[in-house]
C-alpha cells in the first residue's frame, strides 16, 4: 500500500512538473492584429501590454553638477544628448552654451557663447548629435540652427525660412524636422525635411496646433499655452527611420529619411476628459474636451519607442513619466515609468535631469537592460 502511494505521488510531481515547464515555455499572445490601409500595414495594439508591466531597475552611477567650478554649474538646462563614445552634452540654455563631458563626468570643452556671430547663440533649446560625422547640430531660438564639429569648431549656421520645434538627423546631414506657420489665427506643424542649405524641400506632413490664439481691437494678438495643446511630436528610430504623431488619437507613423510611410502603429485607448476643474477654461480657450493622448516620443537605441502618456507639469506635481514602450516593428510591449526629466536612454544608461535647488545632470545604469525584450 505504501509502495502504491509513494508511486501515485511521484506521478502527480511529474505530472505537475510537466505542466509548469510547458507553462512556463508558453510565448505570451499578442492579442491585436494587423490590417492594411490604402496599403500601409497598420499594427492596431490591444489595450494591455503584451508582457504586463516592467519596472527599470536604476543604479545611479555618475552626477554632473556643482557651484565651485562653472564649467559643471547650469542655468536652465534644456536638453541633454550623449554621442557614440559615451560623451555628454549638455544644453545649458540660459549660460548660452554647450558643455561636453567625457563618459565619467569629467568636462571637456564648451560649445558656443552668447551673441550672433558665427558657432554663437541668442538662446540655444536642443541638441542633436550626427551618427556618421559627429557633428553637433543646436537649434538656436526659433529658426537657427549652428554646426559645429565634434572638437567644438564652428562650422556654419543658417536659418531657416519657417520657426521650428523640434528636428532630427538622417544619414545625409539632411533635418528632419516640426515646422510652423502661422496663418490668420491659427498655426499648422508639419514634418519636414530640410537639406544641409536649410532649404525646406519637402513636407511629409500636417497638423493644427491647437493654440489659443485672439485678436485685439487694437488689431494685436493675444495667444496662450496651457501645456494640454495637441502638439506635433518626433523622435529617430535610426539614421533611415523616424516616427511622428498626432496626439489627438492614439497612433504614430513610420517613416523612411525620404517620407515615405513605412506603417502605422495604434494602440486601443480610451478617449480622457479633461480634469473637472480645468474643462471649462480649457474649451473656452478651443482644446476641446479630451486631452491628448501622449505628451513625447524619444527612442533607445536599439529603437524601442517610448510614448510619455501623462502630463508632468510642475502644477500637476507628477515626479515621474508613465510610458507605454513599443517594439521597432510596433508592437506593444510592455507599460513603465521614467524618471520625470529623461532625455536619453542608451546602451543600458538613462540620462535625467535633477532640479532641486541646483540642476544635476544624472545616469543611470538600468540593471535589467538585459530582460527587456525588444520584440514579440
Amino acid at each position: 500500500m505504501k509502495n502504491k502511494i509513494k508511486t501515485i505521488s511521484i506521478i502527480i510531481f511529474i505530472s505537475t512538473l510537466i505542466m509548469l515547464i510547458s507553462f512556463g515555455g508558453q510565448k505570451a499572445e499578442w492579442k491585436g492584429k494587423i490590417e492594411y490601409e490604402n496599403g500601409v500595414k497598420v499594427i492596431k495594439n490591444p489595450r494591455e501590454p503584451l508582457y504586463g508591466e516592467i519596472k527599470f531597475e536604476l543604479e545611479q552611477d555618475l552626477s554632473i553638477g556643482r557651484e565651485d567650478d562653472d564649467n559643471y554649474m547650469f542655468y536652465r538646462v534644456r536638453d541633454i544628448e550623449v554621442d557614440n563614445q559615451g560623451n555628454i552634452y549638455v544644453e545649458d540654455m540660459s549660460n548660452y552654451r554647450i558643455q561636453k563631458f567625457d563618459k565619467t563626468g569629467n568636462y571637456i570643452q564648451t560649445f558656443g557663447r552668447q551673441g550672433q556671430g558665427p558657432g554663437e547663440f541668442e538662446l540655444p533649446m536642443k541638441i542633436r548629435i550626427s551618427e556618421t560625422t559627429g557633428n553637433v547640430y543646436v537649434k538656436d531660438q526659433a529658426y537657427g540652427i549652428e554646426i559645429f564639429d565634434r572638437h567644438g569648431t564652428p562650422i556654419k549656421g543658417f536659418k531657416t525660412k519657417k520657426s521650428f520645434s523640434d528636428f532630427r538627423l538622417d544619414e545625409d546631414g539632411n533635418i528632419i524636422g516640426i515646422f510652423r506657420t502661422l496663418s490668420e489665427l491659427s498655426y499648422t506643424n508639419s514634418v519636414c525635411k530640410v537639406n544641409p542649405l536649410g532649404e525646406i524641400v519637402e513636407t511629409y506632413a500636417e497638423f493644427p496646433y491647437n493654440m489659443y490664439m485672439r485678436r485685439t481691437p487694437e488689431g494685436g494678438i493675444i495667444s496662450a499655452v496651457t501645456g494640454w495643446e495637441k502638439d506635433l511630436l518626433l523622435a529617430k528610430i535610426d539614421n533611415q527611420t523616424f516616427v511622428y504623431g498626432y496626439p489627438e488619437k492614439y497612433d504614430l507613423s513610420v517613416i523612411d529619411k525620404n517620407g515615405q510611410l513605412l506603417y502605422k502603429i495604434t494602440k486601443d485607448e480610451p478617449f480622457r476628459k479633461f480634469p473637472a476643474e480645468k474643462r471649462g477654461r480649457l474649451k473656452e480657450m478651443n482644446l476641446g474636451d479630451f486631452q491628448p493622448f501622449y505628451y513625447l516620443i524619444i527612442t533607445d537605441n536599439i529603437g524601442r519607442i517610448y510614448i510619455q502618456t501623462n502630463k508632468t507639469w510642475a502644477e500637476e506635481d507628477v515626479n515621474i513619466k508613465e510610458v507605454d514602450i513599443f517594439s521597432k516593428d510596433g508592437y506593444y510591449l510592455y507599460k513603465t515609468t521614467l524618471p520625470k526629466n529623461t532625455y536619453v536612454i542608451k546602451n543600458g544608461y538613462l540620462y535625467a535631469l535633477e532640479i532641486n535647488e541646483k540642476e544635476l545632470v544624472k545616469r543611470f545604469r538600468i540593471k535589467n537592460w538585459d530582460q527587456i525584450r525588444e520584440r514579440i
